[in-house]
């Protein structure tokens, strides 16, 4: 049964995690794999024609020739594809390959931050035990009885597959209520730098804000404005107050200027 993960942010703000079910991994997974054959028979089809050109007149593949050399290139590109096609995209892509976007899922650290390069390269070395003893068999049952829904490569590497949560837009008003003392565009050229899992603290803050004791609130807001400036490497001050800087984050965020 699938358990919710949740992570206290420095910020002090609750953040919920959804494990991504058995079935919208194993989709993403067959469409990453429709994906994958389509290229091979691409290559295929470019590489037969090419090899029957570099063949002797006589029909023989010449092996020491071009054409082993092709072969061999082809070869490598086979594995190269298996191989690198999910670890080059989870690992460059924010934790997604083409499927896990599609179903609206990616590989994030248990903490709830991105998964780093060596997360993702020893969660995908793990496929070889995952797959065993044959068809992912392994890690289909491992993934079934996990708690979080991870298989082993996700627990050697301290990661998870969850689902993205479409939050709700902020209830903004139409304008930023209070001017700010900086140059707006300029924000938005920081705060585009910024990933959702960046902003979850600053929308969850936003939209419980009203709950919160004014102390408390204070507190929090100060700790979410400082979290996202360091996040998008922000270094002028953080004004008029915290919560509008927050406001100016989420406004510029959702309605580009």
């Amino acid at each position: 049964m699938t358990s919710t993960i949740h992570v206290d942010t420095p910020e002090s703000v609750d953040v919920a995690l959804e494990p991504a079910g058995f079935g919208s991994r194993f989709a993403a997974a067959l469409l990453d794999g429709a994906i994958q054959f389509v290229v091979v028979m691409l290559l295929v089809m470019i590489s037969i024609p090419t090899v029957m050109i570099l063949s002797t007149p006589g029909g023989d593949i010449n092996w020491g020739g071009l054409s082993g050399v092709f072969l061999a290139i082809l070869l490598l590109a086979f594995g190269f594809l298996f191989f690198f096609y999910k670890l080059l995209f989870e690992a460059f892509w924010n934790g997604q390959t083409i499927g896990k976007r599609v179903l609206g899922i990616r590989v994030v650290q248990l903490s709830g931050l991105p998964a780093g390069f060596l997360q993702v390269v020893v969660r995908n070395l793990m496929r070889v035990v995952d797959y065993l003893p044959a068809n992912y068999l392994v890690g289909a049952v491992v993934v079934l009885a996990s708690r979080h829904h991870q298989r082993l490569g996700d627990m050697v590497a301290g990661t998870v597959v969850v689902r993205e949560r479409r939050a709700p837009a902020p209830q903004l008003p139409p304008a930023i209520s209070v001017a700010p003392e900086y140059d707006v565009t300029r924000l938005q050229e920081h705060v585009l730098r910024l990933t959702e899992p960046d902003l979850a603290a600053a929308r969850s803050f936003w939209q419980r804000r009203s709950q919160l004791e004014p102390k408390s609130r204070s507190r929090v807001a100060t700790a979410v404005a400082e979290g996202l400036a360091r996040r998008m490497g922000w270094m002028e001050p953080i004004t008029p107050t915290a919560e509008h800087f927050i406001e100016a984050v989420l406004f510029v965020r959702a309605r580009p200027v």
